[in-house]
């Protein structure tokens, strides 16, 4: 096979696979063998074997030295994490999680304290001639190496630094950003689980209440399967699909029985319950499915909402701590009931969460990674300049001139610079959204899909159109993040006729109040419900704003147009009964049956007198 290890990658893989010491010793013992033999010739043999009147046994015990100082850094880059997390975890449990960026960092840790002990035992070099060395008669080459170790010094300590500032970064980020959803989505999970094995207990897996919900949520293939069975005879497929999952669950218990006997651990169980909610969690029609059966096994036969009597009657008296947080997680909208729909909008939408953070969390890295490259590419040149300077005085005496030159060059690139660093600071610092949020810039509704270094990729919510826009133009604007935002109030305005009286207001405020917290639809909206006259226009209409507050955001683009259009629907129709006219009132076009227009003819005289009399009688009505 392409993918098989050969003899050679099956050795190392084993070398890989032993205890520390034994890997160790197979790393260091080989290679410290073959750098004693012409240590062994140099003190013997080739004991008057000289470089510059320095005799080579002293460079090659300092070279044995360094090999094995290597080793040792290692081991102590490896220690420090394990001596952080102890010792600052006396003063504060909250820098704990430091140490995960130590033992990010054994690689840079151990350059830095390797090129200081291979600094600081040049010295065993000329242990032989200290004579000679010290008079300057010889060993000029020990100064040079000694000047290499200096400029490693300052080199591993400026990687240091880099590698530190990426992890930080990302530690924070990642903390910042996605800690609290983690830990809400395991508690939601947990909380699941203990509810699909209550379940389980009521109903068992692929019985006659749940078999085609239990097909789904395991695997939606065989849940087709079984469709298609039950088509040639009544509940063929029902059986055959449940005599399926038994063996497949014998089996896979066998061996999970033989995996956590080695490791202590529970694996390749197919009866945990945690790992078959998690499974159904990937896709729409399994968590659909999971929903189903979880409400159906405690909801109340013949009522058309759970309680949390019903959840604590399931789990027993010894649960009730547990049942009540069952049942305030799944009460999203805290009206004293969960319907069957308020579930399954809940698991649905934990599933897909699941999944954009795990994409977010994919992006995020992704860019962290393009940063730490291009921080990387700095390093280098960096590194380039200080070896410069060390070895070259032409060069050290000139370089007041080379950062004149770097100014310059630093103006003609400033634009791109600054937009660097203006997209780095949204990315990291602000970070107004991740992926799969619904947010609003420039009054144009979106869902972002894609989060990169320099630029994000959203789809447009009203013609599913793809929009990109680099991060250096969106930290100008206004994002109005959806998803995070709680629960939202809409504000509708409303032209009314002037002729509308107090009462009439009044009326449509009552009748909405109870539209809205009434049984069907408390679920939707907050009982907070208000109508306001805002304006009298020119004094042919009235303005009114009508307010209303949704029991969640709009993130949900569909639950909002059902939410809304049910409220639109409902305040047409009480306007019309109470009935609440439109500017110009609501009266019969003219010519109609109940509106005949018809023409009378009067004499010049009787129309001057009709006008005098109607302008007296508006002076007199003057204040």
């Amino acid at each position: 096979e392409e993918d098989a290890l050969t003899k050679i990658g099956n050795f190392f893989y084993k070398i890989h696979s032993a205890s520390v010491i034994t890997r160790y010793a197979l790393y260091i013992l080989p290679v410290a063998a073959l750098l004693a033999i012409p240590l062994v010739l140099t003190m013997t043999t080739y004991s008057d074997a000289r470089a510059d009147g320095i005799k080579l046994a002293g460079l090659f015990i300092w070279i044995e030295i360094i090999w094995l100082a290597l080793w040792v850094c290692k081991l102590f880059a490896q220690a420090c994490p394990i001596v952080f997390q102890a010792a600052c975890g006396m003063i504060s449990t909250g820098i704990r999680k430091y140490s995960l960026v130590l033992k990010a960092l054994e690689i840079p840790l151990s350059l830095l304290f390797w090129s200081i002990v291979s600094f600081a035992t040049t010295d065993v070099i000329f242990v032989y001639d200290k004579g000679v060395y010290n008079s300057g008669k010889g060993g000029a080459w020990i100064k040079t190496l000694k000047t290499v170790w200096k400029a490693g010094i300052i080199v591993a300590a400026i990687f240091l630094v880099q590698k530190t500032i990426m992890q930080l970064i990302s530690i924070n980020y990642h903390r910042k950003q996605f800690d609290r959803k983690i830990r809400e989505s395991k508690k939601l999970i947990r909380l699941l689980d203990l509810l699909y094995d209550a379940s389980r207990r009521l109903f068992p897996e692929f019985g006659k209440d749940f078999a085609h919900e239990d097909a789904e949520i395991q695997n939606s293939t065989l849940a087709e399967f079984q469709n298609a069975l039950d088509k040639n005879g009544a509940g063929i497929g029902s059986k055959v699909l449940n005599n399926v999952h038994r063996v497949r669950d014998k089996a896979t218990a066998a061996f999970g029985a033989m995996a956590s006997d080695v490791t202590g651990q529970q694996l390749f169980s197919a009866t945990n319950a945690h790992s078959i909610v998690l499974k159904a969690l990937e896709t729409e029609r399994s968590s659909k499915a999971l929903a189903r059966r979880l409400w159906l096994s405690f909801a109340a036969a013949g009522q058309d909402a759970l309680y949390r009597k019903d959840i604590i009657e399931v789990l027993g008296s010894d649960y009730i701590e547990e049942a009540e947080e069952i049942f305030h997680t799944l009460d999203r909208d805290d009206n004293g009931d969960v319907s069957l729909e308020e579930m399954t909008l809940l698991i649905v939408g934990a599933g897909q969460e699941r999944k954009d953070r795990a994409t977010s969390m994919q992006d995020i890295s992704s860019a962290i990674a393009v940063l730490d490259k291009m921080l990387s590419l700095v390093v280098v040149i960096a590194i380039a300049f200080i070896y410069a300077t060390f070895f070259s005085k032409a060069f050290a005496a000139k370089t007041a001139q080379l950062w004149t030159s770097f100014t310059g060059l630093a103006f003609a690139i400033g634009g791109t610079v600054t937009e660097f660093l203006s997209c780095c600071i949204f990315l990291f610092v602000k970070h107004p959204y991740d992926v799969g949020d619904r947010v609003t810039i420039e009054h144009q509704e979106l869902i972002v899909k894609h989060i990169s270094l320099m630029y994000s990729v959203f789809q447009r919510v009203d013609n599913d159109g793809v929009v990109q826009i680099p991060h250096n133009v969106a930290n100008n604007l206004w994002i109005e993040n959806i998803t995070r935002s709680r629960q939202m109030k809409e504000r509708l305005h409303i032209n009314v006729a002037a002729t509308t009286k107090m009462e009439d207001i009044v009326a449509l405020r009552s009748e909405m109040e109870k539209f809205i917290t009434a049984p069907e639809n408390r679920r939707d909206f907050q009982p907070d419900f208000d109508i306001e006259l805002t304006s009298v226009g020119d004094m042919k209409s009235l303005e009114l704003r009508v307010e209303v507050r949704h029991k969640s955001n709009w993130a949900n683009e569909m639950l909002r147009n059902h939410r809304r259009n049910k409220f639109m629907c409902e305040l047409l129709a009480t306007m019309r009964r109470i009935p609440i006219e439109p500017p110009g009132g609501s009266a019969a076009p003219l010519g109609d049956p109940a509106n005949p227009a018809y023409s009378v003819a009067l004499s010049d005289t009787e129309a001057t007198a009709a006008r005098a009399e109607k302008a007296n009688k508006v002076e007199a009505g003057r204040l």
